[in-house]
C-alpha cells in the first residue's frame, strides 16, 4: 500500500520566487523495501513511462514562461549547473510544459495518493518553492500548508544518526545526481531502508 511520496525539484535559484527546471516525485511503501526497490527500478528502466505511472512522476517546466511571470534566476546557481555532469544536464532536455500545466499535473498525480505523506529534503526549499509556484498560479497546493514532511529527520530518526543520509548507502539503480526524479527515488529507498533497519533493532532489544 502507497503510504509516502517524496518529492524533489531541480532549479535555476534558492529563493523561493526560482524558476523551476523539473519536478520529481515517487510514491511508495515504506514498509516494504524489497517491492520499493523493485519499482526504483523498474522505473529507472524505463523512462517514458516514468513520467507519469502510478509510482513515478516527472515533469520539465519551461522557463520562458516563468521568467515571464518574474520567477527569479541567479547566477550562482546558472554557474552551479554548469559544473554538474552531462547526466545531470541530460535530465533536463525534453518537452516542457507550462509552469502551470505541469503544476496541475502534480496536483491530479498526487491526488491519486491521497492517504500518503508528503515528503522533502528539507522543509525550507522544494515544497516552499512549489506552494510560492502554486500561489503565483492562483492554485490550491495539494498537501495542507503545515503537510511537509523532512527526508533527513526522518532518515536520521530512524538509523539513529545526524547526516540526513544512510551511512554507506548504495542506490539500487544507477543514480544520477539532481535528476529530480532520481533524487526522489534514492530518498526514497533510503526512507524504506530506514523503516526496516529500526524495526530490526527494535526487534533486537
Amino acid at each position: 500500500m502507497i503510504n509516502n511520496i517524496t518529492i524533489d525539484i531541480e532549479t535555476f535559484d534558492t529563493k523561493p520566487s526560482a524558476v523551476i527546471l523539473s519536478i520529481g516525485a515517487f510514491a511508495f511503501d515504506i514498509k516494504n523495501l524489497s517491492e520499493t526497490q523493485a519499482a526504483i527500478i523498474m522505473t529507472a528502466q524505463n523512462s517514458e513511462s516514468a513520467q507519469y505511472s502510478e509510482q513515478s512522476f516527472y515533469g520539465l517546466v519551461d522557463t520562458f514562461d516563468q521568467l515571464m511571470r518574474c520567477r527569479s534566476v541567479s547566477r550562482e546557481t546558472q554557474q552551479w549547473w554548469y559544473k554538474k555532469g552531462a547526466g545531470a544536464r541530460a535530465a533536463l532536455v525534453g518537452e516542457r510544459e507550462t509552469l502551470e500545466t505541469q503544476l496541475l499535473n502534480l496536483s491530479s498525480w498526487v491526488a491519486q495518493h491521497r492517504d500518503a505523506r508528503i515528503f522533502f529534503r528539507g522543509t525550507d526549499f522544494d515544497g516552499i518553492i512549489l506552494e510560492h509556484a502554486y500561489r503565483m498560479c492562483g492554485m490550491e497546493c495539494p498537501w495542507n500548508y503545515n503537510g511537509k514532511r523532512d527526508v533527513r529527520t526522518y532518515i536520521d530518526a530512524m538509523s539513529h544518526s545526524a547526516r540526513g543520509y544512510l551511512k554507506d548507502h548504495q542506490p539500487c539503480f544507477a543514480m544520477v545526481k539532481h535528476n529530480s526524479l532520481h533524487d526522489a527515488m534514492n530518498d526514497a529507498e533510503q526512507m524504506a531502508v530506514a523503516y526496516q533497519l529500526n524495526g530490526q533493532a527494535v526487534a533486537n532489544v
